[in-house]
């Protein structure tokens, strides 16, 4: 069974949205509320596929989104949900009202694991860099240990 996109592969507009899309999709959803977003780019008179329509609005244009910078309490409340749940960023998010599980990914892959890193702290399992070198070097010592003299160079 084949599922039926919806859409005309060859006329859908990829890349860029612009304001004027921006605007149309703006004003479909405050008039009809975001549901069934497969027909919303034929009502609103978009060139685009649902799925992109959805993403749009649900990562830049909602109103209740936050677009100012990530604060400080925000910044600890990530590392600390990331720390125990890991990257479940749905779930991160739910806690920080305003932002959406992209903003929260994004943030933690370009600022938040650099920041750990120079702070000497591994970003997967948030223990101090010396540590897990040690542990490194104790687990390659036994791995070698058991080799033949031959196999391991002095």
């Amino acid at each position: 069974m084949v599922r039926s996109q919806g859409y005309d592969k060859i006329s859908v507009k990829r890349g860029v949205w612009s304001p004027e899309e921006d605007a149309k999709i703006v004003a479909f959803v405050s008039k009809h509320g975001p549901s069934n977003w497969t027909s919303v780019p034929k009502k609103a008179g978009l060139k685009r596929c649902g799925k992109s329509c959805r993403f749009r609005w649900t990562n830049y244009l909602r109103p209740d989104l936050k677009q100012d910078t990530f604060t400080s309490q925000e910044e600890d409340l990530i590392i600390k949900l990331h720390a125990a749940i890991g990257s479940r960023w749905f779930i991160i998010a739910q806690q920080l009202p305003g932002r959406t599980d992209n903003d929260v990914k994004n943030y933690w892959n370009t600022k938040l694991k650099k920041k750990l890193s120079q702070m000497g702290i591994d970003p997967v399992t948030h223990k101090p860099f010396s540590k897990l070198h040690i542990q490194a070097t104790n687990s390659q010592f036994l791995i070698l240990s058991h080799l033949p003299r031959f196999l391991v160079s002095p």
